[in-house]
């Protein structure tokens, strides 16, 4: 299949999926009437959006999935607090004593850092101006801030400066985040900049942390987007859907075990790898 017509079929297929949740349910006949290819095609569309929990098949026709599931939560969409906290309890639990820790640009990052001020010994490193204030109310600790270009938008600091300065501090951990991971296998991030900013900083941490908005697999298609590759945690609000989960399993991802909070946790890390083991009933 050339690009064009991947192109083509993911157009086709996100309509679909936003006729449905704007309609609540739709027959497949109708699908391919309006949409003007066949009813196997359209079928095989709704396969693939049931694999990503976006609708459910009965009988003919496609229901709009429970809008009250994490997994259906618009992205994009701020987390509700209840989904939030046990997030950043995960991610706070993983930092040790005396760390340097960067705290990527975006809001669910930044809302991070009231959470270190219990770890002994931390240091922060910021990306964004907008984190200042928060730092400083929250952190008795060292807190610097990365030099570069500062975007009118949203306060992110950029440029060729920036990624050279992060060879001046030695990073325990990064705090990264991200809107999704994509059918593709991809993290969507904000924009160009936080994408070439996080890559740098996976790449000079001991361990990075992507914090992601929305359990569910996106169908969304981004420039600006981050590979799995040395990404050692990914912490979700809530439980993948099986093709997200077959996804970060394939990528040699682990499911660690929580304390029965919402949120989900997958690793990399040769320290959880025997946790996710027996959450999959796997010999260790």
């Amino acid at each position: 299949m050339t690009l064009g017509a991947k192109s083509a079929v993911l157009q086709r297929r996100l309509k679909i999926a936003d006729w449905i949740r704007q309609y609540g349910q739709m027959r497949v006949d109708e699908l391919s009437t309006a949409l003007k290819v066949s009813e196997v095609t359209i079928r095989g569309d709704l396969t693939y959006l049931e694999e990503q929990g976006l609708i459910v098949r009965s009988f003919g026709k496609a229901i709009a999935a429970k809008s009250g599931a994490p997994r259906d939560r618009p992205a994009g969409a701020p987390l509700t607090k209840a989904l939030l906290v046990p997030m950043l309890r995960r991610a706070q639990a993983l930092i040790g004593p005396d760390q340097t820790v960067l705290i990527g640009p975006g809001p669910l990052a930044t809302q991070a850092i009231p959470w270190l001020a219990e770890i002994p010994g931390v240091s922060v490193v910021l990306t964004s101006t907008e984190a200042i204030p928060l730092a400083r109310t929250c952190l008795d600790a060292r807190i610097y801030l990365l030099g570069g270009e500062i975007t009118a938008e949203s306060g992110m600091i950029e440029g060729a400066g920036a990624l050279r300065m992060l060879d001046h501090f030695a990073l325990g951990w990064s705090i990264l985040e991200a809107d999704a991971l994509s059918a593709d296998s991809a993290l969507l991030v904000a924009a160009k900049p936080a994408e070439r900013l996080a890559e740098a900083a996976i790449r000079r941490s001991t361990r990075s942390i992507v914090l992601i908005g929305n359990p569910a697999l996106s169908l969304e298609r981004r420039t600006a987007q981050l590979g799995l590759t040395g990404i050692s945690d990914l912490i979700l609000p809530g439980m993948p859907s099986n093709r997200l989960r077959d996804i970060l399993l394939g990528a040699g991802f682990r499911p660690v075990e929580t304390d029965g909070g919402t949120e989900a946790h997958f690793s990399s890390h040769p320290a959880h790898s025997r946790s996710g083991a027996r959450a999959f009933g796997e010999a260790s």
